[in-house]
């Protein structure tokens, strides 16, 4: 979860959850009001993690698996992943460069 690099407060999943899914560039801290960048590790995650869920197409294709059970498989990883998310979510005061 996010911890405020200006208040040290925990923010609760809810409201990281609602930051993972902002697209702005920063987020305000909901106890503070100052200004929160993700860390880059935390921006190069939020790529990766998504991508999983549709790298899994491919084996299930390749091994001829049912339509009827990748679509439910899928969307069961498509909503445990977007869950935890937050939980790899952190901040920082600072925009730090993607590189």
């Amino acid at each position: 979860m996010a911890i405020c690099q200006q208040c040290q407060t925990k923010w609760t999943w809810k409201e990281t959850f609602h930051a993972v899914v902002n697209v702005r560039k920063y987020d305000c801290c909901p106890y503070c009001g100052s200004k929160q960048y993700p860390t880059r590790r935390t921006r190069n995650n939020l790529a990766v993690f998504p991508s999983v869920v549709a790298i899994l197409w491919i084996p299930m294709l390749a091994f001829d698996v049912s339509l009827s059970v990748i679509l439910p498989v899928e969307l069961a990883m498509a909503v445990v992943t977007i869950s935890v998310l937050p939980f790899f979510y952190h901040v920082t005061n600072c925009d730090e460069p993607m590189w």
